[in-house]
């Protein structure tokens, strides 16, 4: 590990301490994330705390929307072209991604980004400017021939997306026969060329009770970090939006995951799941939680250039190919405003968490129309709410 200047030092530091504040709430063993010190620092560039995606400052760039796969929760819409968008547009938004110098690591994402044939290209594109790179993706196309190739260009890691631990249902869930043996396979292959794991579970009401053995597959098979994601429906997932979790269940994740969590060498962080940071500051109340990502530290890009504060928080915010990053991340009013959660309505606004939570954002605008509202989900409070398709920007 090298640190080029006392600012890399001081977040270096914050990542150091912020793995142990984990290991005090939780009793998370440590021992995979220290054998493998050097790749997390790199995974986790420029973070300075946790929350939902981990917590560094980092965007995510869809280089297709083309997928092998007809996920049935998938935020695609179906009707969409299917296509990658040109090569000189994707150099152009990482140009612009550049622009912004708190941002040290890129997600490639897709669809599939692997379905890209310029993906060779686009990654040494990256690593030009000095980014850390992390490719998002099924692992079914992960061979042994494209995870030497993504290790010999300096790919920092891989994340992979597990469902259930039936190879039948993880089908089902992906739409394509014989995906969870070609996932296992990815996976075997990104390890052996000692490439960083993640593990991304979908959580719903189709997986919950299989959940704690899903968390310890991912851990034996070698996973560095499992972000657990809490399913929202959007796009094809609207279809089945029944399978959203209820409070209860919520609460059961929560609990699920911090009583297991002890026994694994893996880092579990939920996603779209703030509360489990204001559950963890009831043990150790920590100024590196910081709960919701939105505005504060997620940059998503779609493949035509529009940026979200979040992958599942589908509001506009910008174009990064009519203008750079940088003025999107510190002068767009939206992102400004998520930053403060003084604008927060009630009980979000007042609760002692505030700061390590503020309730999922995504999942307020989903179910109230207001990006601002109190988390209608948060199994703290005693809101309740019913799911409705209608969706209205009240900003």
């Amino acid at each position: 590990m090298r640190l080029h200047n006392l600012s890399e030092l001081a977040l270096s530091f914050k990542q150091i301490s912020t793995a142990l504040t984990f290991r005090r709430a939780t009793g998370w063993r440590m021992s995979r994330w220290i054998l493998s010190l050097n790749k997390l620092f790199k995974v986790a560039a420029g973070a300075y705390g946790a929350g939902c995606f981990g917590y560094p400052p980092h965007p995510v760039l869809e280089i297709t929307n083309r997928c092998n796969m007809k996920c049935i929760h998938c935020e695609v819409r179906g009707g969409e072209v299917k296509m990658d968008p040109p090569l000189e547009n994707i150099f152009k938004m990482i140009d612009s991604i550049a622009t912004v110098p708190e941002f040290k690591m890129l997600v490639l994402t897709g669809g599939d980004p692997l379905m890209n044939n310029n993906i060779i290209e686009i990654i040494d594109y990256t690593r030009s400017y000095g980014f850390e790179t992390v490719i998002a993706t099924n692992g079914t196309l992960i061979s042994e021939n494209i995870a030497k190739e993504l290790s010999k260009k300096g790919v920092a890691g891989v994340a992979v997306s597990l469902d259930f631990i039936e190879p039948q249902l993880h089908d089902y869930f992906r739409g394509v026969p014989g995906t969870w043996i070609k996932t296992m396979e990815g996976i075997k292959n990104s390890l052996k060329e000692k490439l960083y794991l993640q593990v991304n579970i979908t959580v719903s009401k189709l997986n919950l009770h299989e959940l704690p053995s899903l968390l310890y597959l991912a851990d034996r098979l070698g996973a560095h970090v499992i972000l657990l994601y809490q399913f929202q429906p959007f796009g094809r997932g609207l279809n089945i939006n029944s399978e959203m979790l209820s409070k209860n269940e919520i609460l059961k994740v929560i609990q699920t995951t911090v009583s297991i969590q002890r026994n694994l060498n893996a880092l579990v962080v939920p996603i779209g799941l703030p509360e489990y940071f204001a559950y963890l500051s009831r043990k150790i109340d920590s100024k590196l939680f910081h709960g919701c990502i939105a505005g504060r530290g997620m940059f998503y890009v779609k493949w035509y250039g529009e940026v979200w504060p979040c992958v599942f928080l589908q509001i506009g915010i910008g174009n990064i190919i009519k203008e750079p990053a940088i003025k999107i991340w510190r002068g767009n009013r939206i992102l400004a405003k998520l930053r403060n959660r003084e604008n927060l309505e009630k009980p979000c606004k007042s609760c002692i968490h505030r700061e390590n939570c503020g309730g999922c954002r995504s999942r307020a605008y989903l179910l109230t129309g207001n990006i601002f509202e109190a988390d209608p989900l948060c199994p703290f409070t005693n809101t309740t709410i019913t799911f409705t398709h209608s969706i209205h920007h009240k900003l």
